[in-house]
């Protein structure tokens, strides 16, 4: 059994059920509550692990959650779920610090992975974080302006159709840009390029186009 225990917060308890099923038949001690007040108010909550949230909830909302989360000193990585999944949300997660974000339903590789990277933050210390910054700013630097252009607007929300009217090129050569930015990267998806750009904004030398502008 794992020593890190995964908090799953979801109002629906079949969504609850599941998890907590694909999760410990996976080795993970597991505890379900069904809204943010119960997780709070919970004494159950002093094992290290991480926090896995529903974004749309009654009453406090994954992103209020993860505010409420950083007033009360509770240092967990946080992975966002729901199941109205686009770009925006995912940027909105992230810069609150949510660590991952899944799109419900999920697989259950997605999901096990993401478990994995946010139990990968606790053992990391800030040496580790500052260099893994350093060399994702190595990566990036090796992206061609336009192909920086591409990730900037990614990150910030835009539809592929928004991305190529307005870099004033064909959807085709915006999608080019796209997988040649993701695959020296070492990247798959938006939400990727979500965390990679708060990896690497605050570090010395980062310039967002290549330039000093």
């Amino acid at each position: 059994m794992n020593a890190f225990v995964v908090y799953i917060i979801d109002d629906d308890p079949d969504v609850l059920d599941s998890i907590a099923f694909l999760l410990s038949t996976s080795g993970y001690t597991v505890k379900t509550f069904d809204s943010v007040h119960s997780f709070l108010e919970s004494k159950e909550v002093v094992d290290p692990g991480c926090i896995l949230i529903d974004l749309i909830m009654p009453e406090i909302s994954g992103i209020e959650a993860m505010q409420l989360f950083k007033k009360q000193q509770l240092h967990l990585p946080v992975i966002m779920m729901s199941a109205y999944g686009d770009i925006e949300k995912a940027v909105s997660a992230v810069k609150q610090g949510a660590c991952d974000y899944l799109e419900k339903p999920f697989e259950r590789e997605k999901c096990l992975k993401a478990i994995e990277y946010a139990i990968s933050l606790l053992e990391l210390n800030q040496d580790d974080s500052d260099e893994e910054g350093r060399d994702y700013l190595r990566l990036y630097d090796g992206l061609t302006r336009r192909e920086k252009q591409v990730f900037h607007l990614i990150a910030e929300g835009h539809s592929g159709k928004q991305i190529a009217n307005s870099m004033s090129i064909s959807y085709r050569t915006m999608e080019k840009h796209k997988a040649n930015l993701l695959s020296k990267l070492g990247i798959s998806s938006a939400t990727d390029i979500v965390h990679l750009l708060y990896k690497i904004k605050d570090m010395p030398g980062y310039k967002k186009n290549g330039d000093d502008s």
